[in-house]
């Protein structure tokens, strides 16, 4: 179906299309769903996650870098970890948002398409079939059978090979289609190895698909990420802890929840103050690890780093005063004070 420019607007707007949405071009239907259902996927990600959830992020960011170090690059893993947080683990969070979409729109086309989307699934299946406008796969843990539209017609998969990742139910593809939400993973026929230990690991669960993946996606990746890496350059597994240790390198000690959310404290008030100091950030995180203060308040502990990079760094991007300081963090300034007293004397930078 196409719409011609002196058409209705298929937006409801009751303009024509030309003065609408419509270029020079006539485009398809299609196109036009397409461009607003890409744009309420663009918006999510500008929205959330919310500051509120940035503590708990970092906690399993943690446990994510810990984990698959060393197959993906760190921005991969947060991404990664973002897109599990928000769609699985904490789906009511994409829920609510598809409802407030719901309310807003009335285009019937892109109604029926949203409607299906409160559930994102995460899928690990094996390419059956590639066409040039979709990829048939079959879910390695339920066997059911998916067909996943390929963008422009441009597909990195071959048959046997494997997808990976979270995926949205398209209803304009029948009761099996998909459409990919963020991004996917397109991996080699050299994982079905691995794959056998996330079908072991599925059965002996006794939970359904997505239940198994909201719990074990950490456990699937990793198993995953191992095969990926070829014999030489795969680092050692410790099959109790899961934990990956280089040959050649040491892990970090990991921050206790306390002190990553008086970490988070200083970061976001810095985040939302436009300002960047990655020496304070050095000497503060150093602090919190070697002398694992506890403050009633996580704020404390930052409030007292913020007085000590103006007066003991110099940094004239923290121009508040004592009080103003104690403001911004509800603390008292004696707080302040104490806090930056055992912080200088940490750090052992002279007056």
């Amino acid at each position: 179906m196409t719409i011609g420019r002196n058409n209705p607007c298929p937006c409801g707007s009751g303009k024509k299309y030309k003065k609408c949405h419509g270029g020079k071009e006539v485009v398809s239907l299609q196109q036009v769903v397409d461009k607003e259902l890409s744009s309420i996927i663009e918006n999510f990600y500008k929205e959330y996650p919310e500051r509120k959830d940035i503590y708990e992020l970092r906690l399993l960011l943690n446990k994510w870098n810990a984990r698959l170090k060393g197959f993906w690059p760190s921005n991969r893993i947060e991404q990664q970890l973002v897109d599990y947080y928000l769609l699985l683990q904490k789906q009511d969070i994409w829920t609510k948002y598809v409802e407030k979409q719901l309310q807003k729109t009335i285009r019937p086309s892109v109604i029926q398409v949203l409607e299906k989307w409160t559930s994102p699934m995460m899928i690990i299946g094996e390419v059956l079939e590639t066409q040039q406008s979709f990829i048939q796969l079959k879910e390695i843990v339920d066997g059911n059978v998916y067909e996943l539209e390929t963008l422009g017609g441009d597909s990195k998969a071959e048959i046997g090979s494997y997808v990976v990742g979270i995926v949205l139910p398209d209803s304009r593809r029948g009761e099996n289609g998909i459409m990919i939400l963020s991004g996917v993973a397109f991996l080699p026929d050299r994982i079905s190895e691995s794959l056998k230990q996330v079908k072991q690991l599925a059965t002996e669960s006794k939970l359904d698909t997505q239940a198994f993946y909201c719990e074990h996606m950490l456990d699937c990746l990793t198993f995953i990420h191992v095969s990926e890496k070829s014999e030489d350059e795969t680092p050692k597994v410790n099959m109790e802890s899961q934990t990956m240790v280089s040959d050649n390198e040491k892990q970090d000690p990991t921050m206790t929840e306390k002190q990553t959310e008086m970490l988070v404290a200083l970061e976001d008030m810095m985040k939302e103050k436009g300002i960047k100091n990655d020496e304070l950030i050095r000497i503060f995180r150093t602090y919190l690890t070697e002398c694992a203060p506890n403050p009633r308040k996580a704020g404390a502990t930052a409030a007292g780093a913020i007085r000590f990079a103006k007066e003991r760094l110099s940094a004239d991007e923290f121009p508040w005063t004592n009080k103003e300081i104690a403001a911004m963090f509800e603390v008292s300034t004696s707080t302040v004070q104490k806090y930056f007293e055992e912080i200088e004397e940490f750090s052992a930078v002279p007056a």
